[in-house]
């Protein structure tokens, strides 16, 4: 079945797909699956063991570690930020740096303490899983996403400038970037 290209979700006005592409997701998956793959293997216990043990044995919480304890409360605390600001932006929001012809600029909501909140939650999910696993080295690797997410903030706030003009410039000066009051 051909596409409709005359649906407005497919109506680009701005991209930054290849830039996205190359600067961002593939240096984002090389550094994730590297911080997995080490906060797995270095981590006691061995992290997927763990998540396996928890999704057979629920009830079973107490066996955990504080250490355990803080890494599975960010994952839970990071990924609900994130889908609750997924949730948010509703149409606006695609997995590469677009605008669409219908794009509406979100500033309520968890929107109104951070312009990023998407990211923030994967950021705190993220460095959640080596704490979990008790991995030093894998927590040092998820830490070399962080540059890796500001630079797409970048990308991203240019298409938000450009396509909004002086309403996102507004929204910058009152809005933090990413950790709300703080940065």
């Amino acid at each position: 079945m051909p596409k409709d290209d005359s649906h407005p979700r497919f109506k680009f006005v701005r991209s930054a797909i290849r830039e996205d592409l190359l600067y961002f997701a593939a240096p984002a998956l090389l550094v994730f699956t590297a911080g997995l793959v080490v906060s797995s293997l270095e981590g006691y216990g061995n992290l997927m063991g763990k998540l396996w043990q928890l999704v057979n044995q629920p009830g079973n919480l107490s066996s955990l570690s504080w250490q355990n304890m803080l890494g599975l409360a960010l994952y839970v605390i990071g990924l609900t930020i994130a889908i609750v600001a997924q949730y948010m932006l509703q149409r606006s929001y695609a997995p590469t740096l677009v605008i669409r012809e219908d794009h509406q600029l979100v500033t309520h909501g968890i929107y109104r303490y951070t312009r990023h909140p998407v990211y923030l939650g994967v950021i705190i999910a993220i460095v959640g899983l080596p704490i979990f696993a008790s991995s030093l080295y894998g927590l040092l690797i998820m830490f070399a996403l962080i540059p890796i997410f500001l630079y797409r903030i970048k990308m991203e706030e240019r298409l938000l400038t450009e396509e909004f003009g002086d309403a996102y410039q507004t929204y910058q000066e009152t809005t933090s970037k990413l950790v709300p009051f703080i940065y």
